[in-house]
């Protein structure tokens, strides 16, 4: 057990290390962007919350009941448990792997591997700390109390689930995802943000939240990953800082493993085949 544990141990002390060393960059232009598109989105938030709120959230009652069904099934897709799991087993599994005859090539691979899954992991659990401190901090009334207390009661530092509406969880875990996707593997990406937008839509429909607390859940997922992977390639972890800007590390190199493991794995079954007809 404890010599399971070692390559888990050695990887925890590497990033560590790695940790306390950042490069400095200066990005006075991207902060400025940065304030502009903060205030553009809280603004957002506002307008959206003070226009479209009741009149969405009493629309989304009279979804009819199929597309009700559909949306509650695409909400579970925001769960972020089955997101730390599966991601979790891909570090352990990438980490364990390493060093046992493969090559320094799939070695360093799996070591790229194990560090962007841990990303996706960083960002999820980044974000949804964040949001939960805003939930409980803001304590906003959810729709299914739109009737008793309108939509703008707030419960100041409450912990609750009636009154934990604002931002949405969901959305966060969606687009924290989406994003840091884009940021790995960007044809994957696309297609995750697209379902982030679908899961941000479900939590309107099934009456879990209003359009504001999504919009605000979505932002807040989004700008968690983006700050996280500025973090990362400050100390060349996943990431690293080029003339061009911030770039993944090792690109290509973890499709071409991926690539070589279906190879090997045909290769055995077919080998396996051979002796059972034989």
């Amino acid at each position: 057990m404890m010599a399971a544990l070692a390559p888990l141990r050695h990887a925890s002390r590497e990033f560590l290390a790695r940790w306390k060393v950042a490069e400095r960059k200066s990005a006075t232009e991207a902060r400025h962007m940065e304030g502009v598109i903060a205030l553009f989105v809280c603004g957002l938030i506002v307008l959206t919350g003070w226009l479209g709120d009741a009149q969405i959230a009493a629309s989304a009652r009279a979804t009819p009941e199929g597309w009700q069904s559909f949306f509650q099934r695409v909400t579970k897709l925001g769960e972020s448990g089955w997101i730390f799991a599966l991601c979790t087993c891909i570090v352990a599994l990438a980490l364990l792997l390493r060093h046992r005859g493969f090559g320094a090539r799939m070695d360093a691979a799996l070591g790229l591997l194990a560090g962007r899954a841990f990303f996706i992991i960083f960002v999820n659990a980044t974000a949804g700390l964040l949001s939960l401190g805003l939930k409980s901090l803001i304590g906003r009334a959810r729709p299914r109390l739109f009737d008793v207390v309108g939509p703008f009661h707030f419960d100041l530092f409450s912990i609750k689930s009636a009154v934990l509406s604002f931002p949405s969880g969901h959305s966060v875990t969606a687009f924290a995802t989406a994003t840091a996707l884009a940021f790995l593997a960007p044809r994957a990406g696309r297609w995750a943000l697209g379902l982030a937008v679908l899961i941000g839509i479900s939590r309107v429909v099934t009456g879990a939240h209003y359009p504001s607390d999504v919009i605000a859940g979505m932002a807040l997922g989004t700008a968690t990953c983006i700050f996280a992977r500025r973090a990362f390639a400050a100390r060349a972890i996943v990431f690293r800082h080029a003339d061009t800007g911030i770039i993944l590390r090792g690109a290509g190199l973890v499709g071409w493993a991926m690539r070589q493991a279906v190879f090997i794995w045909r290769a055995r079954a077919s080998r396996t085949g051979s002796r059972s007809l034989s």
